[in-house]
């Protein structure tokens, strides 16, 4: 008679108790590590949707020149990015200095569109076909056509005339003074003081006397920037509206240096507590901005970020280097982690030992491509950190989210579930193994015809 050589009849045999016992440990180990991979799977998906990953807070408010505005904190994921600021607007009544850009439209929608009215406007098109005077001065004629070359978009003459404009007015030995700040940290100025600014001539040329909505205030505007304008610009429609990204594209700093050459910068009292509220002189207006990371930036896209330069061009796309990297392989991460989560459970239908290796490797490979996701991640907040002031300005505080978290937990799972796998992967042939049918699932297979 053929003995029957079924795992219940070979389990009862003592000899081999010890291996089945043995066995049965490692299935219900390597069990609870494939479910444990399955809720892995899931942590990772919700950790690479989510956008709290790096949560950066400015604590009362951290003033942003560039931005005339109060970083409050943001939150950012592998995608999406948002950020709570606090706009201050001075009452049209009150009595305070003012920054010229203050006046301009920052949404690229706004600029535009009331590019887009201008260019139909009669004046403009007067000033573009205004007669050219020779020489070696940037005359009122120059300046007219050359306002209106940009407003109608016409980029080959507005470029030509700029350069001759950076010839002939910006390259001075004066007027390159005002450019050449030094590396000291900018002096604040309160824009109260409105005597003492005046009384001690703190910026000099720069603060002007303009009349706006029927009313006079005092603004800063740089004495380059003053330059480039036409007579009489407050009088004309839209134009105080695009002032600030027509100084802007020129390439005529926002800013104004003292005798020291230090920027001085306009900073306007903290928000109160409550959100929304105004004082005596300022009305402060929350904003939230959300939205989805721009994996492959351009300069038109990038013209509404604070501060838009051609050094602020290069850093952004350097950033997006990281941004890209971390998005990629958090992608193949959730590809690998998902293989391996089906070869764990086929382990279990082929107990072969080739199999849990397999199985192991793709776990390990799957911890290795989440660390990497997680040191670029930190990578790019240093990088943010030195290089994006506004994204990350000094005195703002760094914590991070439960994204990370979730990834860290991700990592040491795949580690932990990978070193399992191996660790139980030792071939089983002969008395070693607990069943005739595992001892021939580890016997080598010759492949023939």
């Amino acid at each position: 008679m053929k003995r029957d050589l079924s795992t219940s009849t070979i389990g009862h045999d003592e000899s081999r108790r010890p291996q089945m016992e043995a066995y049965m440990f490692q299935r219900r180990v390597l069990l609870g590590c494939s479910l444990l991979m399955v809720v892995s799977l899931i942590i990772w998906i919700v950790a690479i949707s989510t956008d709290h990953w790096i949560i950066i807070s400015g604590g009362a408010g951290i003033f942003i020149p560039e931005s005339r505005r109060f970083f409050m904190s943001s939150h950012s994921g592998l995608w999406r990015h948002c950020r709570n600021t606090i706009v201050p607007n001075a009452l049209s009544n009150a009595q305070v200095v003012r920054n010229f850009s203050s006046m301009s439209y920052v949404s690229q929608t706004n600029i535009n569109e009331a590019k887009r009215n201008l260019s139909h406007m009669d004046f403009i098109k007067e000033f573009a076909r205004e007669n050219l005077e020779s020489g070696n001065n940037f005359t009122e004629s120059a300046r007219r056509r050359m306002f209106a070359h940009w407003a109608r978009g016409e980029d080959e003459e507005f470029h030509q005339l700029r350069n001759d404009f950076r010839s002939l007015v910006m390259s001075t030995e004066d007027n390159q003074r005002q450019f050449n700040a030094t590396a000291y940290k900018p002096i604040a100025i309160d824009p109260l003081d409105v005597k003492g600014i005046i009384a001690r001539k703190t910026f000099g040329l720069a603060l002007q006397r303009v009349k706006y909505n029927n009313t006079w205030s005092y603004y800063v505007i740089p004495e380059v920037a003053q330059l480039a304008i036409f007579s009489n610009w407050t009088d004309y429609p839209l134009v105080v509206r695009l002032l600030g990204t027509y100084i802007r594209d020129i390439g005529i700093p926002a800013y104004v240096l003292n005798d020291e050459r230090v920027i001085l910068i306009l900073v306007p009292p903290l928000p109160p507590k409550k959100r929304g509220g105004q004082t005596s002189f300022y009305g402060y207006i929350p904003n939230q901005r959300c939205k989805y990371i721009d994996m492959f930036p351009n300069s038109n896209a990038l013209r509404n970020e604070p501060g838009f330069d051609d050094e602020l061009l290069v850093v952004w796309y350097s950033l997006s280097d990281y941004i890209r990297t971390q998005a990629s392989f958090a992608c193949i991460t959730l590809f690998v982690m998902s293989l391996g989560a089906v070869f764990s459970f086929y382990t279990f239908m082929n107990p072969r030992y080739m199999f849990k290796r397999l199985a192991g490797g793709i776990h390990l490979v799957a911890a290795s491509t989440a660390l990497v996701v997680l040191q670029v991640l930190f990578a790019s907040i240093d990088y943010t950190k030195e290089n994006l002031f506004y994204a990350y300005p000094d005195g703002a505080e760094l914590n991070y989210g439960y994204g990370v978290y979730l990834a860290w937990f991700t990592f040491a799972d795949n580690i932990l579930c990978g070193v399992m796998f191996l660790w139980y992967s030792g071939k089983k042939k002969g008395a070693k193994a607990a069943t005739d049918e595992l001892a021939m699932a580890d016997e080598p297979t010759i492949m023939g015809r």
